[in-house]
């Protein structure tokens, strides 16, 4: 098995899932068939196990399709018991209420995971 990664673009996430554990997802995430995008990720996590699993989620927008799609990423992961602990880390910008509750309603979904929140202030290039 070997490592996958994704190059985002405006509209699509980068996603890089290292078989060392180190799962991340990043950017925006507007999807025109989010079924389609997510295909190739959860077919490689159907091979994939780790005793410890990091997922960092760093988003600063995706609809609703993707939430959907992101619930079945960790559904995935959940439900292979060789993945023993899995810490995600849920990234949100300073003041983005709704991402933030946005991780909480997966924490409740997920109570084997352990999730921390991280504020972070916005990048101004």
């Amino acid at each position: 098995m070997s490592d996958l990664f994704i190059q985002g673009t405006e509209s699509l996430p980068t996603v890089s899932l290292r078989t060392n554990g180190e799962l991340k997802i990043s950017g925006r995430a507007l999807p025109e068939d989010a079924a389609k995008f997510f295909h190739p990720i959860l077919s490689w996590l159907k091979d994939f196990t780790a005793s410890e699993i990091v997922i960092e989620i760093n988003l600063d927008y995706y609809n609703t399709s993707v939430s959907k799609q992101l619930l079945d990423f960790f559904k995935t992961i959940d439900n292979k018991k060789d993945n023993q602990t899995v810490h995600v880390k849920w990234m949100y910008e300073e003041g983005d209420d709704e991402m933030l509750e946005s991780g909480e309603i997966y924490q409740e979904l997920l109570p084997r995971f352990r999730f921390t929140f991280h504020k972070f202030a916005e990048i101004n290039d």
